[in-house]
């Protein structure tokens, strides 16, 4: 769309506030200090909140509904496709996710991933990192907590489902934020798993 009106935008970093904006309202609505939405609606408000920042990019309304269904394009971690079958065959894998279960399931058919099930956390009481998903997560799926496992990219994701009784394993994601904007990658022995990627988490849970 900008390339189409000769107006430059630097698209990462674009993309970086506009998924910060929206983890900002995320966690104002987690508060109660914002209507309750899916992560749709909460994209399409961050976004009118970005492009006003990023003033040389005027977009109509009808445009910028159509800008906010990139989020249900989103490519996938090369690693992850085939690393997800592989640990289907073992496990019962599910995705617990803020994303809308929209997006999570129209990403997925178009890269070819398929899922034993799919909670988003608008369907929960509660959004991630607040206790209840996990717990509620867990109840859903007729487990305790320790007979589940998180799996994810992020510290504080994983954090907080340790500290509802989850095991955790942790795969970092290079370039996740854009070329030098990562953030902490680190492995900790906090986490009962560190992968150094998802075909490494495969090797590590299916031997």
């Amino acid at each position: 769309m900008a390339s189409d009106r000769g107006v430059e935008v630097d698209a990462a970093q674009f993309a970086r506030d506009w998924r910060r904006r929206m983890f900002e309202l995320l966690g104002k609505m987690r508060a109660g200090d914002y209507p309750r939405m899916n992560a749709d609606g909460l994209h399409r408000n961050s976004l009118d909140d970005v492009l006003d920042k990023h003033t040389t990019l005027a977009l109509s309304d009808s445009e910028r509904d159509e800008l906010n269904e990139v989020w249900h394009r989103l490519n996938v971690w090369p690693d992850a496709t085939e690393a997800i079958a592989g640990l289907r065959e073992r496990y019962t894998v599910v995705v617990l996710t803020v994303l809308s279960w929209a997006i999570v399931v129209d990403s997925s058919k178009a890269a070819g991933i398929v899922w034993d099930g799919v909670l988003s956390c608008d369907f929960l009481a509660r959004y991630k990192p607040e206790p209840e998903a996990y717990q509620h997560a867990a109840r859903l799926l007729r487990l305790e907590p320790a007979q589940t496992m998180m799996v994810a990219a992020h510290h504080g994701d994983l954090r907080a489902a340790t500290a509802e009784g989850m095991n955790t394993a942790y795969v970092p994601r290079p370039g996740e934020q854009g070329e030098g904007h990562d953030r902490n990658l680190s492995p900790l022995p906090e986490f009962d798993i560190n992968a150094t990627d998802f075909p490494d988490l495969v090797r590590q849970l299916c031997g």
